[in-house]
This record gives C-alpha cells, structure tokens and sequence, in this order.
C-alpha cells in the first residue's frame, strides 16, 4: 500500500507552490506556517491518534511512521521540528483531525 501521508504532502507542497505566497484568503502562507504551532498538548495528541490509527489499521506502517518521524519521534521539542514545512504541517494536522473525527473549517 502506498504512503497516503507523503503523497498528501507532496500534492499540498505542489499546490502551496503555485500560491506565490499567498492564501485562499488573502494572507501570507508564511504569516499561516509561523502561527501552526504545536503544542506539547497537540504532540502527545498526534502521536496517540497516528499509533491508535495504526494499531486500528486506518494508517499501515509507513504512514504512521511518517507521522511519528515528521513530529520528531518520542521527544516534544517545543513546537514541529526545525525545518518541518508547511505542506507537512496542514497534511499532517489535516489527517490527525481526520483520525480524531474533528471537523474541519
């Protein structure tokens, strides 16, 4: 089975490229990725729904090892990971809400 988790994000990265930097809305991209942070709430959070995810087998092993790599393992670092993008960021808040059955806006 394919890796939905990095195809999402490759799409997501191919689709913010072709924004010249500017949201749906109106607003920056970068003003969006500065305000994603991630919250030692949201860490424990992500983690939990991507290794229930697996072990209910909504995410095969390489999706859920994706999730678990991209927030940086089993250690918060005080918010995503240096050098996390903003691709990675939406798809990987995207898919946990998803997960956690959180309606999106």
């Amino acid at each position: 089975m394919a890796n939905r988790i990095a195809q999402a994000i490759a799409r997501t990265d191919a689709k913010l490229a072709g924004m010249n930097g500017v949201g749906r809305d109106g607003t920056s991209l970068a003003d969006l990725d500065a305000k994603m942070d991630l919250s030692m709430g949201d860490f424990v959070g992500y983690q939990n729904a991507q290794a229930s995810a697996f072990a209910g087998g909504k995410l095969n092993l390489d999706e859920a090892r994706s999730i678990y790599r991209v927030l940086g393992g089993e250690v918060y670092h005080g918010d995503w990971p240096a050098g996390t993008s903003l691709a990675t960021k939406l798809v990987i808040t995207r898919v946990v809400g998803e997960l956690l059955g959180v309606a999106a806006h």
